[in-house]
Parts: C-alpha cells; structure tokens; sequence
C-alpha cells in the first residue's frame, strides 16, 4: 500500500504528517462522525472502482484517509460532479452552526429588508444565522431554500471547508453523498495516477 503514495512521489515526512492530522481527527471530538464518513467513502469506492478491492480494509482505510488530508484540492473536483448531490437537504436541516461571511450578512438582509441582527448573529469572531437545525430558509415541504438565489456563500460551496493544510477539502458527512464521493474520486485519481506512475517506471528509457 505504501507503493501508492512512493510512487506519487510523496516523501515519508508528509505521510507521517499527514498520518499525525488523522490520529488527531480521530481522537478529537467529531472522531467517530469522521470514521463513520471514512468508511462510508471506502464503501462507495468498492462499489464505483473496482481495482480498490486490491486493498485489505485497513489499507482501504489509511488511502481514503491520508488522500482526504493530502490529495488533490476539492473545488475542482465539485465543479465536475454537481450530479452528486442528490438534493437531500440534510446540510440544511442537520447543520448545527452555519458561519457566513459578513459580506452575506449585508448583502442577504439589505435583499430582504431586514435589520441583520435579526436573522444574523456575531458568534465570537464568526458570524451565523440565527435559525439553524434546520435552516429557517429552508422548506422541509419540497426540501428547497426559500432565498436560493440569495443563499450565502458557505451554502453556494458546500461540502467545501479548509483542513489543517489550509488546501480545500470536503466536510466529513457520511450522510452527504456529495461529501462521499468528491473524496471517493479523489482517491480514484490517487490511485490512477500512482498506476501511471508506476508504469512509467518500468519503461524503456
């Protein structure tokens, strides 16, 4: 399994690096929702990519996880599989805590003709809006948001979020399918390219 990322040319340091940002995931207090999201990734590879089946369960584990911390950046990715989104509304009726940017703030209540401190909230240095868990714009009638073309930012890019790295990765979110297979592809193209790597190798000069 180590071939994989040798043959990516990924130097052992960043592996232990990255091997460190897992362990500290795990431990931390979201650890099972982030083990719950890995192994939801390494289910849907096993469905989708075939070659993964190559890997013990442990192996699948440590690829998935060390590409989620390590692997190409997510916008890329998201731009090419909108169709992932199935529309299930659970980013906005199961977010606990959703952090806009204060441009939104302003731009958002100005469009609604609403003073901001009544449907946004500065939360430390962070500010949110006030009905969350579910959204307050959201219609759990026909799951869609009732100020769509107006929506924040944060929604327009979800499941997109800033690792330890500072490089655009996907939040953890087992139920998102979304969040699952961006990851899921990332490894795809992980894997494909150590194949070609590998192959390159082994060729004449």
């Amino acid at each position: 399994m180590a071939k994989v990322f040798e043959n990516l040319g990924i130097a052992d340091t960043d592996l232990s690096e990255a091997r460190k940002i897992v362990t500290r995931h795990l431990n931390s207090d979201f650890g099972e929702k982030y083990e719950r999201y890995i192994a939801t990734v390494g289910a849907a590879l096993l469905k989708v990519y075939p070659p993964a089946r190559n890997f013990s369960p442990s192996e699948l584990v440590d690829i998935v996880s060390i590409t989620d911390i390590i692997g190409p950046e997510s916008r890329a990715i998201m731009k090419r599989m909108k169709e992932a989104c199935t529309g299930c509304g659970w980013c906005c009726s199961q977010t606990r805590r959703i952090v806009v940017d204060e441009a939104d703030t302003i731009r958002i209540s100005r469009k609604l003709k609403r003073k901001r401190e009544d449907i946004f909230a500065l939360d430390g240095k962070d500010w949110v809006i006030k009905q969350a868990h579910p959204c307050g714009w959201w219609n759990p009638k026909n799951g869609r948001c009732q100020i769509y073309g107006e929506r924040p930012r944060t929604c327009r890019v979800w499941p997109l979020g800033i690792n330890e790295l500072n490089q655009q990765t996907v939040q953890a979110v087992a139920q998102c399918n979304y969040a699952v297979m961006v990851l899921a592809n990332k490894v795809i193209w992980m894997l494909q390219s150590a194949e070609k790597a590998a192959g390159a190798q082994v060729q004449p000069g």
